[in-house]
């Protein structure tokens, strides 16, 4: 039997839950303080009386999380410092709980694939914020958005215009892409969370309690362990609660004005070619197996030498490559690329773009996009490799336009009709201080 407890003290109202895991057979008790703006006092008797009922004693626990933040500041540092008294004293793992992932979570069951924007109330017109991908009805737990503290009023318009990045990230079509707005700054600024249209759903308002903290919790520790001692910290969004003394008798009131979240150069790329396909009617996203008739198509047409259908369907098979096909509003195939993701470089496998279409500039979308998502990754390789026919002149042009350099020959590497030819080795570093 494993005793796995969460203390969720972020909100108003204090809670504890114990899971226990009896052979992969899961049940969850919960305590839920009555007594609001005690939580610090609450908090040791919830849990004494937690354990008791299930007949337990503190050492018997196996592992404890909390509620990292964000949320009220005694009270995230009251759950801190608990579990790391426990952790140490009781030499048990300890793992940290988002409270908008835990809020996200309990919105999850609303769609199917799309984005789960959670909005907790933080006081004075602002709103703790975080977005979440939720695909194939799993909740993707690396947030899309980072959690950013931001005024109520400035949400929906500021997420609407994010959107279309956020699609184009993560291989979501933006007019088929369901969006959940969750959590408790609905019930407390619901004039600045109108829904836009029809693909928005409101989710749960309610601050997610410990026992949704715990099944988190335990999920994060069965797959990766309890969390360093460095990232045990409470998370705090506002590093200014409130103006001065002197600054209250200039005049200004309340809390100082939140900005909107600065992006950085890799998120601006991505916004400008997110703007540059939806103005152009087109997406970006990942190839599936149906789109091979479509596929073997265009390659037969394209390509002195195609790729067989069984060679794209090994590529989609395979978790080192990446393939990509931009489409227009009915979803068509217009032009695809493969990429092959190695340890100290990505080469570019295929592109093609249907000759019909060639020269509207559809390759140097894709080109693009495919040299954003090796910038977007959190670790290396920031070097994408290709080979061009000698004769290509168009596709020469291109890699030239975009910056890729010429690093080498390989000699009669292609077929033609007459025999052979040479193809170029060119190389780009997309690294982000390189540009795109």
């Amino acid at each position: 039997m494993v005793n796995f407890i969460a203390i969720e003290n972020a909100s108003n109202g204090a809670s504890v839950a114990l899971l226990q895991d009896n052979s992969g057979v899961q049940t969850v008790r919960l305590q839920i303080s009555t007594n609001e703006g005690k939580n610090a006092e609450q908090v040791l008797p919830l849990l004494d009386t937690l354990l008791a009922d299930a007949k337990l004693t503190k050492t018997d626990i196996h592992g404890v999380a909390f509620s990292q933040g964000p949320g009220g500041f005694t009270g995230l540092r009251v759950a801190c410092g608990l579990a790391q008294g426990l952790a140490l004293g009781l030499q048990i793992p300890v793992v940290p709980v988002s409270s908008l992932e835990a809020s996200a979570v309990l919105s999850q069951a609303y769609i199917d694939n799309g984005f789960i924007v959670v909005a907790l109330d933080a006081r004075m017109q602002e709103v703790y914020l975080a977005v979440y991908q939720v695909k194939n009805s799993e909740l993707k737990s690396i947030p899309v958005l980072s959690p950013v503290l931001m005024q109520s009023q400035d949400v929906m318009a500021w997420v609407q215009e994010q959107l279309p990045r956020w699609c184009l990230v993560s291989g979501q079509s933006l007019s088929t892409a369901q969006y959940c707005i969750a959590g408790n700054a609905l019930s407390a600024y619901p004039e600045d969370f109108v829904l836009p249209n029809t693909q928005w759903v409101v989710g749960e308002t309610a601050w997610a309690h410990a026992d949704t903290l715990v099944s988190i919790a335990y999920k994060k520790f069965q797959k990766e362990g309890g969390a360093s001692l460095e990232a045990l910290a409470p998370l705090y969004l506002r590093d200014k609660v409130a103006f001065t003394t002197i600054e209250r008798e200039s005049g200004l009131g309340g809390n100082p004005k939140i900005a909107l979240p600065i992006l950085n150069p890799l998120e601006v790329a991505q916004n400008t070619l997110a703007t540059q396909l939806l103005e152009r009617s087109l997406w970006i996203r990942p190839l599936r197996n149906s789109d091979l008739p479509a596929v073997i198509a265009i390659e037969n047409v394209a390509h002195h030498t195609p790729w067989t259908e069984g060679m794209f369907f090994a590529a989609l098979m395979h978790i080192h490559y990446h393939n990509w096909a931009l489409v227009d509003e009915q979803d068509n195939i217009l032009a695809y690329a493969v990429q092959l993701v190695e340890p100290d470089v990505v080469n570019l496998m295929t592109i093609a773009v249907a000759p019909s279409l060639q020269g509207q500039g559809l390759g140097e979308l894709l080109l693009r996009w495919l040299e954003l998502f090796i910038m977007g990754r959190s670790q290396g390789p920031y070097v994408q490799l290709l080979e061009v026919r000698v004769s290509n002149e168009k596709a020469r042009s291109l890699y030239s336009k975009l910056g890729y350099e010429q690093i080498g020959v390989r000699k009669v590497y292609y077929e033609t009709d007459g025999g052979r030819e040479d193809a170029l080795v060119l190389q780009k570093d997309v690294s982000l201080n390189k540009g795109a």
